[in-house]
């Protein structure tokens, strides 16, 4: 039995067989000793009862009206067996017998003759009733059904100090005996009957808690096989239906990055394609030529080097996003030129930049111009954010870098007048393989979406300030914030 269905139907039954257990506990094992106790208490208080309505009449008639009225009420409903005693210990009312008892000695002596051989015959009963005590005692005697037992109550009627006599009331125990047999009738059918429709009751239970659990499973199952358009449809506000909106989710999750994935590949395959085409085409060129040129031939691996390093760009992007991912990225601080960095980058740009007649200015208005970072580092953050303004920009367009001071720190501003980006794209750009222009076919300027995710991460391992402003056709701002506090030259380790 593996399956949460088998144990949850188990749990259920074995949980009714318990109840059931309790209940035949208490209801047999219990219930005659229960019912015998209530007995008990009615006889005893009826006795009181009716001590105290003799005593009222200040025992100058124990058969009055009253008494007579009481005595055929009670007898008549428990089926019990009254005698009321006078001082002597002789009879004075009788029922069942009541309604021929006379108060001549004729009468009497035959009554007292009739119970000599039964209640008054027993020697205990008269020693409680000589002492005057209170009494409750069970009896057995011969009966044609057997031995019948039987409760006998006695209470003395007491005037103050004075014994008047003593009522005694005598109940069978047969009835609670027929009663408890009957209950144990009917508790058999009921418990066959309940365990039949709760075994029944417990598999539809189980059924039904299991069915999104197994839902969920066979989700996950899909999921595991890589189909991530699976969803868990079930509506609860449970911890199931939390698990189930968890499994969509994640669904969710592993379908974006599996098709980021699939772009970023795709991007990858072409970025890396074109330059090695052309590094295998100008290097057969080479080997070919005869007639050429040194010029030509200078220019020729030039392109050669220069795909290279394009390539190798394209790894250290992919190695670097890796080193991220392992949560690992070490910065070395030093003092940096900030112009001097720009115009660096600048220079290696400016090629591109020419070919889409693209102008590149630097303005720079902050009176610190050296801050403490990791080189490298910064070098890869303006050259990414600087060659995306490039291949965003109209032709005959312009780029503005401005520097400037604020609050301590300066503030470098990268303005370009080209295509913009949406505002539903705004807020991606930071993103993993991110690019805006999905449907824009791919050149040799085109990104492998990983730019803007790299400049992230450096400026927070940096704790710099950075973000992007940016209307369609109107152009980008991209601006970052760099504090002036010095570092010593040791080499940190950034969180993620």
């Amino acid at each position: 039995m593996k399956n949460i269905l088998s144990k949850l139907w188990l749990c259920f039954t074995v949980l009714v067989l318990i109840i059931l257990l309790i209940i035949w506990l208490f209801q047999i094992g219990l219930l005659n000793q229960f019912y015998i106790r209530e007995r008990e208490d009615i006889l005893t208080k009826e006795a009181k009862k009716l001590s105290s309505i003799i005593v009222d009449s200040e025992g100058s008639n124990p058969a009055s009206n009253e008494v007579i009225e009481e005595i055929q009420r009670f007898g008549t409903s428990v089926h019990a067996l009254i005698l009321v005693l006078d001082k002597e210990n002789n009879v004075v009312l009788d029922v069942p017998d009541i309604d021929r008892y006379l108060i001549n000695g004729n009468e009497t002596n035959k009554i007292d003759k009739r119970l000599s051989t039964g209640i008054l015959a027993d020697e205990m009963i008269i020693s409680y009733i000589n002492e005057g005590r209170s009494f409750t005692i069970h009896r057995k005697r011969p009966h044609p059904r057997g031995l019948e037992a039987s409760i006998i109550v006695g209470v003395p009627i007491v005037d103050g100090e004075k014994v008047l006599g003593n009522v005694i009331i005598s109940s069978p125990l047969y009835p609670i005996e027929e009663t408890i047999t009957i209950l144990k009738k009917q508790l058999s059918i009921i418990s066959i009957l309940s365990l039949a429709i709760g075994t029944i009751l417990a598999l539809s239970f189980a059924k039904f808690f299991t069915k999104p659990i197994m839902k969920i499973i066979g989700a996950s199952k899909e999921i595991a096989k890589g189909n991530f358009a699976v969803r868990v449809n079930h509506q609860s506000n449970d911890e199931i239906g939390t698990l189930g909106e968890t499994i969509n989710d994640m669904a969710k999750q592993l379908s974006k990055i599996e098709a980021l994935r699939r772009e970023f590949i795709a991007n990858i395959s072409h970025e890396l394609k074109t330059p090695l085409s052309l590094i295998k085409a100008y290097a057969e060129l080479v080997k070919d030529m005869n007639s050429f040129s040194t010029k030509d031939k200078e220019q020729y691996l030039q392109v050669i080097i220069d795909e290279s390093d394009r390539l190798n760009h394209m790894i250290e992007d992919i190695l670097y996003l890796s080193k991220m991912e392992s949560e690992h990225m070490d910065l070395t601080y030093e003092k940096i030129s900030l112009e001097e960095l720009l115009d660096c980058i600048i220079d290696n740009l400016v090629f591109f930049a020419e070919n889409r007649d693209v102008k590149i200015m630097i303005v720079a208005k902050s009176k610190e111009d050296i801050i403490y970072a990791d080189k490298d580092k910064m070098y890869q953050v303006f050259y990414n954010i600087i060659n995306n303004a490039i291949n965003h920009s109209y032709e005959n367009g312009k780029i503005q870098i401005k520097i400037f001071d604020t609050d301590n720190k300066i503030r470098v501003e990268v303005i370009d007048d080209g295509k913009g980006i949406s505002e539903k794209d705004l807020p991606y750009i930071w993103d993993r393989f991110y690019k805006v222009e999905k449907s824009r076919k791919r050149d040799n300027n085109s990104g492998t979406g990983l730019g803007m995710s790299i400049v992230k991460n450096i400026l927070e391992a940096h704790d710099f300030k950075y973000g992007v402003e940016s209307q369609l056709n109107k152009g980008t701002k991209v601006w970052v914030e760099i504090g002036l506090k010095e570092a010593s030259n040791k080499i940190y380790c950034s969180e993620k």
